[in-house]
This record gives C-alpha cells, structure tokens and sequence, in this order.
C-alpha cells in the first residue's frame, strides 16, 4: 500500500535565499520516489527562523489540519526546518504519534524517532545561540574600529564600505539630513518646544525619518533607550552599541526588546560623526527632566479654565494656546500645528471662546427653581451611567480572573510534568488572546462618569466664581483663582470649535452646556450649546 505524505519546507533569514525551498522539494521528491511515497501537499515557511512554530503560519496550518487528514508521513528535508527548539520539536512529535503519522528526514535517511528528533532539535538551537554569539562578537569588532553596525541614524548617509556612515550634508538633489539636525538643536536652544519644532518642520514640508510627518516624540525618543533626535549621543559624535537586546516571546515567538545594563552599552568616540559640538548637545540634554522617574503628568495642571478642554471640530485633536495677538491670548488646533494634517488653520481669542462659553450662566444661576430641578435630573442620569458602566467592568473583570486562573492552573501541571512545552505553550496562548480580547472590550466600555453633586445652596458661590472668572478667563489659573475655575472646569467634558461660513460654532459638551442651553423650558439632558452668536469670525491663516 502507497504511503502519502505531506511535505514542510523552510528557509530563514540566516539562509542562502528563497531558491533553498526548491532545493527542499526536489530532495523530498527523490526521496519520496526511492520509497514509493505519494506527496499529498507541500506546506512552507519563506524568511521565518526555526526558533519557533507560532509565528509561522503554514506551520500553523500544518498542525491544524492534521486531524482531517489521510496521511502515513510528515517530510521534512532536515528536521532543522521543521523547528530548532527542543520543546517545540517535542510537542510536535507527540502530536504526529498521537496521530499514528510517522516522521521522516530527508538529511537522516528515514523515520525520525522522539529521542532523535529531541536531540537534533537542541544541537540546532544550540547552533542558534552560538551564531548569534559570534555574530555579536563580530559587530563590537566592528564598532571597535569605528564603524557602522545597525541601521543609519538621520543624518547620516552609508558608503560603498561596508558598515561606514558619513555625515549628510546635503548637495544639488537634497537638502540635507544633517542640516536639519543642526536646526532643531538651533531651536530647542531657542526655547521652541518639541512639539513647535515638528509643526514648523511639517510646514515646510520636509520629511520626517521615515518619510512621513514630524512629531514631538520623534525628537524626543525614549530617556532610557537614547533614541530620538535631541537624545542620540551619536549626534555629538559618540555613537552608543549594545543598548537593547531582542528576545523572543517562547508563547508566541516574537521579538521583543529589552533594554541592557549601562555597563554592556559600548560607547565608541567618533568626532568625525559630530553633527552638533558636544556643549550644544550637553545644553540640550540640561533642558531635560533630571529626575529620571519624573513625569510631566505627575506636575500638570491647568494653566487656563479651559485649558485641555478646547478640541478641534475639523479632527477632534487639541486645541492649545498659539501665540498673542495685541495682547490677547489666541488658540488654535494642534494638529494642524504639529503635522498640517488638520484643514482647520484658524486662530481664535481664547478670551472670546471664554466668553460664548460662560455667556448666560449667571443668568440661568439666579433661576434657583429651574436649577434645582435641572441638578437632581442631571445626577439621577450621571448616577444611572456609572451604574452600568460599572457593572460592565465587573463582569470583565471577573472574566479575566476566571482566565487568569486558568493561566497559572496550566503553568502548576507544567511545572508538575502533566504538560509538555509545546502543548501549554498553546494553551496558554489562547487564553492570553482571550484576556487581551477582554481588555481591549474593557478600554472600549464608557469611562464612570463624575457624579457632580451641587447643592442649590452653593449657587452663590457659583455666582461669585463667575464673575471672578470673566475678569480673569484670559489669564493663567493662579493660587486665587483655582477654586474658581476648579468648580466651573468640573462642569465641562469638552468644548468643540469649529469654524463655519458665518463664524464660529462653539458646542459645550457637560452640565455647563445644558445650562447654557436652559430656556424657560425643561431643561434636554445631555444637549448641546451653539454659542455662534457674539462671537467674531475665526481669523484665517494666523
């Protein structure tokens, strides 16, 4: 009786090329027609390491159909392209036996047993480890005699010599990469922001790293791992190797990286490589935090009654504070600041904003009835959404713990021996696929909203924080007026500007926009305020 097979095939990047698939075909097929095997179907993997089989998807396949398949033989031409991981090799094994589906190696002339496949599997990852230790050996050589070993920071242009970086300077067909390096230092020493930087970049139109737009944290980077423009010590001329390793995840196969220890990072003095001299580079760092656990949140606070609550009705980004205009204070959308990404490039009097905002709540504040009622249906609706919001939460919750119990159950019957690697490796995937599932549900549900409890008798000081603010909403929060603009901020989800032909809608989003919107009529729970009227049309291209 003729025996059928399915073949696997593969080839890495440490590989010669895509060709080695063929040559796996042709030698499975010469072995196949010496025993009289009939090949049924040919899985392969293009550009995947062995080191593990899920990230690979038509060894996925391969296992998955296993169950609904008529076959006597899997074929691989070496047992190294099935994988070179011994666990892994081993819960592949089991699930061919369970199968009655024997193993066979092209490179080992037959069928491969557990005990053979087990210890090829570990010589390949021992082969793994051991080039990855010499080609690591290899790139602090050639750091050592200065030159390049990764990929090329911006500003910088690569040589027909292996591994050497030259400054970009620009001709005739280009601007330059390292003409703008040294114009963002110029900047930042200037006092321009980040953030500031990237708008103006964008504006020229001049391309970002990667080709697309500037943003704040592409100068910025990471303080831990020194990357980002106004961090790279490389821009001094004192390139840095070794700061991450990559790692791969043993559940899922991928690549995750991990910052080293201060004393593995090698840091190699190159001058010729000096963008910026090494005090201009030093001055940026001192612009810095210092504390390396401080972070910006933990100090912010508002500057202005409005400040983060101002958003763009043209994207639904921020809006922040643009410049002064005949000293009056003006805003516009951070978008269109930062990236041009936004249409919106009108300026507005932050004062004016203010003002259709608050227009007409102290009137409303001296209709105590009205307002008593409109507080009581507010927080009875306010209460009802953080009900269910919470409820959602639990049930969430508790279905992460039940999963996360699971999780730690499979680990215990692992350390016990009731599993082998390749098999809980599995479980435990799914299930953490089921968590994230659950948290990405969880993000998605409605946030608890803030009950805000105003007890009619505090409407005098509502009063007195509204005319204390109409005097002061153009100028920064201080210590005086904190409470003030705490109370009415607390009123406030979100103010949307957006210009029309006419002007400018201004839509109050939160319990101040009902109130704004209160007539003699019952107040409409959760409407909307259009406060166009008064206000100036926006000004255009400011």
């Amino acid at each position: 009786m003729t025996k059928r097979a399915y073949t696997y095939s593969r080839y890495s990047h440490e590989d010669s090329a895509e060709n080695s698939i063929e040559g796996q075909h042709a030698s499975q097929d010469k072995y196949a027609a010496r025993l009289g095997i009939k090949i049924i179907d040919r899985f392969a993997d293009h550009a995947i390491s062995g080191a593990a089989i899920f990230n690979r998807p038509n060894m996925t396949k391969l296992l998955q159909v296993l169950d609904n398949s008529d076959i006597d033989i899997l074929l691989v031409d070496h047992l190294d392209r099935l994988t070179r991981d011994d666990g892994d090799m081993a819960y592949i094994h089991k699930e061919l036996n369970f199968r009655d589906i024997e193993l066979h190696s092209v490179a080992q002339n037959g069928k491969v047993d557990r005990n053979t496949a087990s210890i090829m599997a570990l010589v390949g990852r021992n082969q793994l480890e051991s080039t990855a230790h010499a080609v690591r050996r290899g790139q602090e050589l050639m750091i050592q005699e200065g030159r390049n070993t990764g990929g090329r920071a911006y500003g910088y242009k690569l040589t027909a010599n292996a591994g050497e970086l030259i400054i970009d300077d620009g001709d005739e067909a280009s601007h330059g990469e390292a003409n703008v390096v040294r114009r963002i230092y110029r900047y930042r020493l200037s006092g321009m922001t980040p953030r500031d930087i990237a708008g103006k970049l964008n504006s020229e139109g001049i391309p970002g790293p990667t080709g697309g737009i500037w943003r704040a944290s592409t100068l910025n980077g990471s303080r831990s791992r020194k990357y980002g423009i106004l961090r790279n010590p490389i821009y001094k001329g004192e390139p840095q190797w070794n700061r991450v390793r990559m790692v791969k995840n043993p559940s899922t196969g991928k690549r995750v990286s991990r910052i080293n220890k201060k004393e593995d990072i090698i840091t190699s003095q190159q001058p010729h490589l000096a963008i910026v001299d090494a005090d201009t580079f030093e001055r940026v760092q001192a612009m810095f935090p210092q504390n390396e656990n401080d972070r910006p949140n933990k100090y912010r606070k508002a500057t202005t009654i409005l400040t983060g609550l101002l958003k763009c009705g043209c994207c639904g980004g921020g809006m922040s504070v643009k410049d002064k205009y005949k000293s009056r204070r003006r805003i516009q959308c951070s978008t269109m600041k930062e990236s041009r990404s936004c249409d919106n490039t009108s300026a507005y009097y932050l004062d004016e904003i203010v003002e259709a905002s608050l227009s007409g709540l102290k009137d409303q504040l001296n209709k105590p009835e009205m307002l008593s009622k409109l507080i009581k249906s507010y927080n009875a609706e306010r209460t009802l959404l953080a009900s269910e919001a919470i409820e959602k939460t639990k049930i969430v919750d508790h279905k992460i713990d039940i999963l996360s119990k699971k999780e730690e159950k499979i680990w215990a019957d692992y350390d016990l021996g009731h599993f082998d690697p390749g098999l809980a490796n599995e479980r435990i995937k799914k299930i953490r696929s089921e968590i994230e599932t659950l948290k990405e549900q969880k993000e998605a549900l409605p946030s608890v909203p803030e009950t805000v409890s105003i007890h009619p008798s505090t409407v005098a000081n509502f009063k007195q924080y509204i005319d204390q603010l109409t005097k002061t909403y153009a100028d920064q929060i201080t210590d005086e007026n904190r409470e003030a603009a705490t109370a009415i901020r607390r009123l406030i989800d979100k103010i949307t500007i957006t210009p029309t032909k006419d002007g400018t809608d201004v839509q109050i989003d939160g319990l101040l926009g009902i109130l704004v919107s209160v007539t003699n009529q019952d107040p409409i729970l959760g409407g909307l305020v259009v406060a166009g009227e008064g206000l100036e049309p926006p000004t255009r291209g400011l």
